[in-house]
């Protein structure tokens, strides 16, 4: 399972926590195994909801519009009950004489219920039956606006309603077996696009070829791709930007930092490939950085602060080649978000635990020169730790 209910179980009696409740897509992901229709295409105004008793083993109550309610057949965590809101109409034809497989009679159980009109009543409905005669309701904050929170708390006048986004977090800092899976599969769909685009590497490729052998390698494999940044030469040092009609010349840089989601979970790895040998200032850039990312590999450790591997980091990079190194960050946790605890900042006091998954990277960017970057997730163990990605983190040569 990809829920850490022994955490989640821990967090609510540690915060005299009564239920939960997630609104954002990627909490429903991480309670439920759902990847919400209406969340993605209505991040702003579209309502979907997880609802957890102290019991979280006994089941989300999975909340949200009649249309897209069909999901809850998709959970791959156990769903105790699904309520629909809304108007959308499925039709049984009154001459229809056959019987319903198991799911669509559900389906149509949930998809008859009449009782709700919006989020609001179906949610109110929804705590209450998680949480009868009153009690301390963690709410995910930042899937919902503030004055849904306060209408949530009138109808709920019994309850005490308290910000739920931290608690959540702090659970998913540390990953299940099955999120650790998860994560390095996404990777694995990175790593075979990247291998893919590199194999289209030859002169007069340009930016937005490249790109699109990515983005198409990614959704042959069953992701979706979220960013592509992909530049050459000295065009990487404004990476953000849309590709262009820049051609490959022998002997330059292909700067890769790209992501995508697969069942939920994202991706984000980054290299560099040449065409051709690489001129010593590159290879020597390149190795100073992949020195960093080592050295965050080899010391990384349960307790250790986000501040104390930034500082690590930073210096292994510093001492292999580029003195005058500096970053925000180099790095953060990964799961259902893209930054998940713990960031590795130089003001960061939070702690690593064993089962958190970092993403380590030393990107340097340079006007004039471009960028050398490498970034990978690994899991944190008490014995060692467990690099999740296959693909070379040499600088890959093209010849």
């Amino acid at each position: 399972m990809r829920v850490n209910h022994d955490r989640l179980q821990r967090t609510m009696k540690e915060f005299g926590l009564d239920a939960l409740v997630s609104t954002t897509a990627e909490n429903l992901t991480y309670l439920t195994g759902v990847s919400s229709v209406h969340l993605d295409m209505f991040p702003h105004s579209g309502r979907a909801f997880a609802v957890l008793s102290r019991d979280t083993r006994a089941g989300a109550l999975f909340v949200c519009g009649r249309c897209e309610v069909d999901q809850f057949l998709d959970a791959d965590e156990r769903i105790a009950e699904a309520f629909a809101y809304g108007p959308f109409y499925r039709e049984t034809p009154a001459e229809f004489a056959g019987e319903l497989d198991h799911e669509d009679a559900l389906l149509r159980a949930v998809s008859d219920d009449p009782r709700f009109d919006d989020a609001l009543s179906a949610l109110t409905h929804a705590v209450r039956q998680a949480c009868p005669g009153g009690g301390r309701v963690a709410v995910d904050e930042e899937g919902v606006p503030a004055e849904f929170l306060d209408e949530l708390g009138k109808r709920l006048p019994d309850h005490q309603l308290v910000l739920g986004a931290g608690h959540l977090r702090h659970v998913r800092q540390v990953k299940t077996a099955r999120e650790t899976e998860l994560v390095a599969a996404a990777a694995r769909v990175a790593e075979n696009a990247i291998r893919a685009t590199v194999a289209i590497m030859r002169e007069g490729v340009t930016e937005r070829e490249l790109v699109r052998e990515f983005n198409r390698s990614v959704v042959t494999q069953g992701g979706t791709p979220r960013f592509t940044l992909i530049r050459i030469g000295a065009g990487a040092v404004a990476g953000q930007r849309r590709p262009t009609t820049t051609a490959l010349r022998r002997g330059q840089a292909v700067w890769f930092d790209v992501g995508a989601v697969v069942d939920g979970y994202w991706c984000d790895i980054a290299r560099v490939a040449t065409l051709g040998e690489p001129d010593q200032r590159l290879a020597r850039l390149y190795d100073a950085v992949l020195a960093g990312e080592q050295a965050a590999l080899d010391h990384a450790r349960p307790g250790m602060t986000g501040r104390e591997l930034f500082t690590l980091t930073v210096d292994a990079v510093r001492d292999t080649g580029i003195p005058h190194y500096r970053r925000s960050h180099v790095g953060h946790g990964i799961g259902v978000e893209v930054y998940d605890p713990v960031l590795i900042r130089p003001d960061s006091t939070d702690a690593l635990s064993e089962g958190t998954v970092v993403n380590i990277e030393t990107p340097y960017y340079e006007f004039g020169f471009g960028c050398v970057h490498v970034e990978d997730p690994f899991v944190v163990g008490a014995e060692g730790n467990h690099l999740l990605t296959t693909l070379s983190r040499e600088l890959i040569v093209v010849r």
